[in-house]
């Protein structure tokens, strides 16, 4: 043993701490919940057409308890009081672009404008919000990709 003095700074750890707070754990995991939806969804579209079979009927159960579950942890970040606003607020325009799962595109590209500042603001913050928000509005955008995919064409 050495009697030394520690040489590791005790700044060395800050720029960790930010990323485990509450509110980015509780928002990093409803984006993990929202890419669970999407993938389960998209098996549920592949089997369309032998949606009675338990393969599909288990990708529907999985796209159903990941998007409660995605609801879910939204919700808890917008009542955090201690959460970061820009983070209350990616939650409530992801909140609002949820309701029955299948929004219209101009709901969802509604809230990927609203998203993208957000994201950009923390662009050269050390705090990490700027990854979180940035990949939440790139599942919005996977999302509306799905939605536009998965609707029937419009008939002129």
């Amino acid at each position: 043993m050495t009697i030394s003095p520690n040489t590791t700074p005790v700044s060395a750890t800050t720029a960790f701490n930010p990323l485990l707070a509450a509110d980015r754990i509780v928002f990093r995991k409803s984006l993990d919940h929202l890419q669970d939806a999407l993938k389960a969804d998209w098996q549920v579209f592949l089997r369309r057409n032998k949606l009675d079979t338990p393969e599909a009927l288990e990708f529907g159960h999985q796209a159903a308890e990941a998007w409660s579950d995605f609801l879910e942890d939204l919700r808890q970040v917008r009542d955090m009081d201690a959460a970061h606003p820009d983070l209350r607020a990616a939650a409530v325009e992801l909140i609002q672009t949820t309701p029955g799962f299948y929004p219209h595109t101009s709901e969802l590209s509604a809230c990927q404008h609203a998203l993208r500042p957000l994201a950009e603001r923390h662009k050269h913050d050390d705090i990490g919000l700027h990854d979180l928000l940035h990949e939440a509005y790139l599942l919005t955008w996977a999302h509306r990709g799905n939605i536009d995919f998965l609707q029937p064409p419009v008939r002129l």
